[in-house]
């Protein structure tokens, strides 16, 4: 599977474009703020939907226009092309091989890719919630299943949430028998998600680590899934068995969720522990350790999603080599040499001359390409 080619109609800063792609690699550019990312941004949009930059859909809107359009082409696959279309007075439409889809779910596994940005740091230095985000878009695109259970999972949250802002909830026992339907929807949803996250997290610590013993043969990087939605100590691989121990749990904190006014504890605090060599790397490591483990967790991404397709997925890597010391850049060369790959970067002079003897070279200048 690659893409073709590329149209876009009124999305970011431009206002018609179509681009030829080559199966390899394909690099866009030029200075800075000319547009280089929203060419990846807009490919990433055919793969999910959303944009990797938390951007609102009116955000892509190319200004003074009320809508966009982004169309790729795709090669040796059962996907043949995907249209996303928005109008500032309606939903989103998104069609995969002529066929309106009714949901953002079923987009999922159509297109997969994998970005890795200077951003992307943000994987150790933030919250949880930018943890999170990155696995379940991985997931996601192994099994679509996953988008609709956390979207099951967030509406009912959203409604448990709103019965505990309830001042009158104690002693109400509709409210009460309510507060226990909740419950026992969440525990559904989430016991399948901590499953499917579960084995994620097992994968990507497996495949991140032997990434990282290649840049680093003296590091020893660990990944870990964190949970409050089970007791301390308790797990298992069977669905029913974590649904069970989730209803549980979130039983004994009724009391103390209704005098919260709040959910305290669920998969939508999950987090992800990362360690170097038995410590956390958030708080001990260097920013080159970071970097690189940030490198390995990416390259370990793409190899779990052909693994688990059997189809290979794009690469984005928005201006990441001048951030990559040579042993770095080396081993990312080595992880992609079989994937088709969109990089930026502001002088193709500082990319490596084995990465540009087969590439196809794109010179991006407000919002025109040329090739």
């Amino acid at each position: 599977m690659y893409i073709k080619s590329l149209s876009l109609s009124n999305y970011r800063n431009y206002q018609s474009l179509t681009l030829d792609l080559c199966q390899g690699t394909n690099i866009f550019y030029g200075n800075n703020g000319q547009g280089k990312t929203n060419l990846l941004e807009a490919l990433f949009l055919c793969a999910i939907g959303k944009s990797f930059r938390y951007a609102k859909s009116g955000d892509l809107v190319f200004n003074g226009a009320d809508r966009f359009k982004v169309s790729i082409q795709i090669a040796e696959d059962i996907t043949e092309q995907i249209d996303i279309s928005y109008t500032r007075k309606e939903e989103k439409i998104i069609r995969v091989n002529g066929l309106c889809l009714r949901k953002l779910g079923h987009l999922m596994g159509n297109l997969m890719a994998v970005i890795f940005s200077p951003e992307d740091l943000q994987l150790v230095n933030d919250g949880p919630a930018v943890r999170r985000r990155m696995m379940d878009i991985a997931i996601s695109q192994i099994k679509a299943s996953h988008y609709f259970n956390l979207t099951q999972y967030n509406k009912t949250l959203s409604q448990k949430n709103a019965l505990l802002r309830k001042c009158n909830l104690q002693g109400n026992k509709s409210s009460l028998d309510m507060l226990d339907v909740y419950n026992e929807q969440l525990a559904e949803s989430g016991a399948k998600i901590i499953v499917r996250r579960n084995q994620f997290i097992q994968l990507l610590s497996q495949f991140s680590k032997e990434k990282h013993k290649e840049i680093a043969p003296e590091e020893n990087l660990e990944i870990y899934y964190q949970t409050d939605a089970l007791p301390e100590g308790f797990f298992s691989e069977k669905v029913e068995d974590i649904k069970e121990s989730f209803y549980q749990l979130l039983s004994s904190k009724k009391e103390k969720e209704i005098e919260r006014m709040q959910s305290i504890l669920g998969i939508h605090r999950d987090d992800i522990e990362l360690k170097l060599n038995n410590s956390d790397l958030k708080r001990f490591g260097s920013q080159g350790q970071k970097r690189t483990a940030v490198l390995s967790m990416k390259l370990a991404e793409l190899s779990i999603l052909e693994k688990s397709t059997g189809r290979k997925p794009i690469l984005l890597l928005d201006d990441v080599f001048s951030e990559l010391d040579g042993l770095r850049q080396e081993s990312l060369l080595k992880s992609i040499a079989n994937f088709q790959t969109f990089i930026t970067c502001t002088d193709v002079s500082e990319l490596p001359d084995e990465l540009l003897k087969n590439a196809q070279c794109f010179f991006v200048n407000s919002g025109c390409v040329v090739l």
